[in-house]
């Protein structure tokens, strides 16, 4: 059976969805469709271009030191005009400019025309409030004021923008759009997967469910959260579109806790394996039945 699958962001917790997809492939179910939000779309994209679960892992450990560039200048400037009561310029801590680079690197700079697996990458213009949907292929779809559909970008760009958490990094400009995180709008992307043609979908989601965290002490950590929390309220009511939302529960983890970047795919593979049972009755029932899995 093809089945759709929706991901999640979530910082760091994004490998998570790694160890995911490790488990259903082992179990013989690869997703025909697949959609990112946030560090979701850096996987989903990844595995779209073709690379393997290991090879994912083995970018997730070396990514990590690359994509912090902090934007001192920006900083220094913007203090500067706070102190002269003028109004501060700078629209990120992070320029973000390590990581595209990054990511073109182990993307040769493809379009995602070029990519053969239906994927979907999402972000929000900050400007107009409009979702931005970067898709590889053409769907048929009403028109809708409030979404913007693009589609022959470079894959590394449709990352670099749905991965932009507000005031953290900086915005990346294209086609003449301030775009930031995905997550804003759509932080797990079950709709777009139902408009691209999925009748099946399985839903990944790492964010906040409510539960307390006690470690949001910082500025990253209070901005992550306060995503983390809008986005909740925003998944609780998108998600029944999905056959199956799957929550790993690494709610725990801080957004930049790179210590348990292999213990996040390790919790991730084990919900999917101790869960697939009920994936897999969801991915073949009838179409009217529809499964969610909560802890």
């Amino acid at each position: 059976m093809r089945f759709g699958l929706a991901l999640s962001g979530g910082g760091i917790r994004g490998v998570a969805h790694i160890g995911v997809l490790k488990a259903l492939e082992e179990e013989g179910m690869v997703p025909s469709w697949i959609a990112g939000t946030s560090a979701g779309s850096i996987v989903a994209g990844l595995y779209a271009y073709g690379y393997s679960t290991q090879e994912l892992v083995e970018i997730a450990v070396d990514l990590q030191p690359k994509y912090i560039d902090p934007n001192f200048s920006g900083m220094a400037l913007g203090f500067g005009q706070w102190i002269m009561g003028m109004e501060p310029c700078v629209d990120g801590l992070v320029k973000g400019k390590a990581i595209e680079k990054y990511l073109k690197k182990i993307t040769g700079g493809i379009k995602m025309s070029d990519i053969k697996m239906p994927l979907a990458i999402t972000a929000v213009d900050i400007n107009k409030a409009d979702s931005v949907i970067f898709l590889n292929r053409r769907i048929d779809i009403p028109a809708d004021d409030d979404t913007v559909y693009i589609y022959d970008m470079d894959l590394y760009k449709a990352i670099r923008a749905s991965i932009t958490i507000p005031v953290v990094f900086k915005p990346i400009i294209i086609d003449g759009k301030r775009l930031v995180d995905g997550g804003v709008t759509n932080n797990l992307p079950i709709d777009v997967l139902r408009k691209m043609g999925a009748r099946r979908i399985v839903g990944v989601d790492l964010g906040y469910n409510g539960q307390l965290r006690s470690d949001v002490d910082n500025i990253i950590e209070i901005g992550s959260q306060a995503l983390d929390i809008m986005a909740y309220q925003i998944t609780s009511f998108k998600s029944y579109g999905a056959d199956y939302i799957l929550r790993p529960g690494i709610y725990d983890v801080a957004i930049r806790d790179s210590r348990k970047l292999m213990e996040c795919i390790d919790r991730g593979y084990n919900s999917a394996k101790e869960n697939i049972k009920m994936i897999r009755k969801a991915i073949f029932s009838s179409p009217s039945t529809s499964l969610f899995y909560r802890i």
